[in-house]
């Protein structure tokens, strides 16, 4: 299989048009067909765009082959897009998700314990300013 019938292989599989994803790409349509019928090879930038996009690896598109460490990958995926990530990214941000989690479930304890501590007008504990309770 050439590089441009895995291009479409992955394409179809996503069931987008040439045409979306040259939109996601910011490219002409035609420019995707060229390489789908392997009239052109795309540049390091656009070949890693489409990787991303299909969420396949360049290894793949490039050979057909899947890198061995392809399940380690590291990829964040947002707005639909994948990016790959290092090691040392991919343990920041999940040291900065923790900690992120850690504060919010704080802020929620305090606002419960804020919350808890102001006690309302009818209060029984409060007791009634009328002493007719016993």
């Amino acid at each position: 299989m050439s590089f441009g019938s895995r291009l479409r292989q992955a394409r179809n599989g996503k069931q987008w048009t040439q045409n979306q994803v040259a939109n996601k790409l910011g490219i002409d349509f035609t420019t995707i067909s060229k390489y789908e019928n392997d009239k052109s090879q795309p540049d390091n930038e656009v070949l890693r765009e489409l990787a991303g996009i299909y969420e396949v690896s360049i290894d793949w598109l490039l050979t057909g082959e899947p890198k061995p460490e392809e399940e380690d990958t590291n990829r964040l995926f947002v707005n639909g897009g994948a990016e790959l990530l290092t090691d040392e990214e991919a343990k920041y941000l999940l040291d900065s998700l923790e900690m992120y989690r850690l504060l919010q479930a704080k802020r929620g304890r305090d606002q419960r314990k804020n919350e808890g501590d102001g006690a309302s007008p009818n209060d029984p504990a409060e007791g009634h300013s009328d002493g007719e309770r016993g």
